[in-house]
């Protein structure tokens, strides 16, 4: 049986892979003798074929199947059903045909004996580390189904989360394509409208911007086809292209150093670790495992070396407030002497709690605020280009009448 081993090097740096030693410990011996801090060593099995060709086809599913399937499980459970039967009526339940398969591939895996949190593990695009590691450990205690019932609160919150940041997105993302149409539209149609006017105009020179206004506007007239789809594929090009894994160095540092966007950044991101991190201890996982799987959901590459470097300093005994305050550009005092408190006083995960409510409440907060701001600064942006329009059009007709009327 493989084995999957999380360590880390005495820099903080996470090192994740598999091994085909004979035993648990013989992997760990191993790992310590490569000068490496173990993390986690657990059993690794492995998936059908037909089980990965499925996970990779369906991809994943909406924050709001989680939500149901985990509660609706936590309910069934409680009320006396056991984990094969629990299945089978939640297939019947099952809101998409996607999330429909891959609770049947679950359930016959279940059907066979394999443990419940090894047939979620199978489908690692939908059942992150952090829900496998949750079930794993309500497996492991007796308490799947308060487990259950602490990821349905984690998604919903998640849901909640991201809904918050989507929809003060939306308006700026708005206006940005409705300017690039009215751009487009103005080059293709209006411009050329008066493009004949300017050739007659002789002995009048022609300032740059409307040359240039001009050039573009017979590009996209005789090109218009390519001209459009070039110029919204560009624009898709350039959120994809900043989204890419090598660029992670520099746009990651970027949006830390930008004063709105950092502030939504680092609430965004402190908002998860607390949550995540406060649903691992609360179902029963050690700390130093849940903070390798709290790292592992986060969206920031520089949160991610951080909990990296915590972890090695937990596993070497120092608290967890100590080690975050050596961060204070990634996590406020306020985070790092409000854990402090939980570890005195025993509550780490009611803290833990508190602190994200605290951040969610501030990414909303900011998420307003930055609406507030964006709208003027849009409206003005396009009103800038409307009118460097207007006096590329209107500059030339000027300077046209005032030499007739020097005549």
């Amino acid at each position: 049986m493989p084995f999957q081993y999380v360590a880390s090097t005495n820099s903080g740096k996470i090192r994740r892979g598999t091994s085909e030693l004979a035993s648990r410990d013989a992997v760990i011996q191993d790992l310590e003798a490569r000068g490496l801090i173990v993390v986690s060593v657990d059993e690794m099995r492995r998936a059908r074929s037909a089980d990965r060709l499925t996970s990779w086809f369906l991809g994943t599913v909406s924050h709001v199947e989680k939500v149901l399937f985990c509660k609706h499980l936590a309910i069934m459970l409680k009320a006396g059903l056991t984990l094969v039967e629990s299945l089978a009526i939640l297939i019947e339940q099952a809101s998409t045909w996607r999330f429909r398969l891959i609770v049947k591939s679950i359930y016959r895996r279940v059907e066979h004996g394999e443990r419940f949190s090894d047939a979620l593990a199978a489908f690692p695009q939908v059942f992150s580390p952090f829900f496998v590691n949750i079930v794993r450990a309500g497996e492991l205690s007796g308490t799947m189904e308060e487990n259950l019932e602490h990821l349905s609160v984690q998604f919903a919150k998640e849901h909640e989360l991201r809904s918050k940041v989507r929809t003060a997105l939306m308006y700026p993302t708005i206006v940005v394509i409705a300017a690039a149409f009215i751009g487009f539209f103005f080059a293709t149609y209006v411009l050329p409208q008066v493009a004949g006017l300017f050739t007659g105009l002789q002995g009048i020179k022609l300032p740059l911007v409307t040359v240039i206004l001009l050039k573009v506007s017979a590009i996209a007239r005789q090109y218009t086809f390519l001209s459009f789809f070039g110029l919204f594929g560009g624009i898709y090009f350039v959120f994809w292209f900043v989204r890419r894994k090598f660029l992670a160095p520099v746009t990651h540092l970027l949006v830390l150093r930008i004063p709105i966007i950092r502030k939504i950044v680092q609430d965004v991101n402190l908002a998860r670790f607390s949550l995540v991190f406060g649903t691992l201890l609360k179902s029963g996982i050690y700390i130093t495992k849940a903070i390798e799987v709290t790292s592992s959901v986060l969206g920031n590459m520089y949160y991610k070396r951080a909990l990296g470097r915590v972890l090695v300093d937990v596993q070497r005994g120092q608290p967890v407030s100590e080690t975050l305050a050596r961060y204070p550009n990634l996590f406020p005092r306020l985070t790092g002497r409000m854990i402090g408190v939980g570890e005195r006083a025993g509550k780490l995960e009611d803290v833990l709690g508190y602190l994200s409510d605290f951040y969610e409440l501030e990414v909303e907060t900011t998420m307003k605020n930055l609406q507030t701001i964006l709208e003027p600064i849009l409206l003005l942006f396009i009103g800038l280009i409307a009118l460097a329009m207007a006096f590329a059009i209107l500059i030339p007709i000027y300077n046209f009448i005032s030499a007739l009327s020097r005549l």
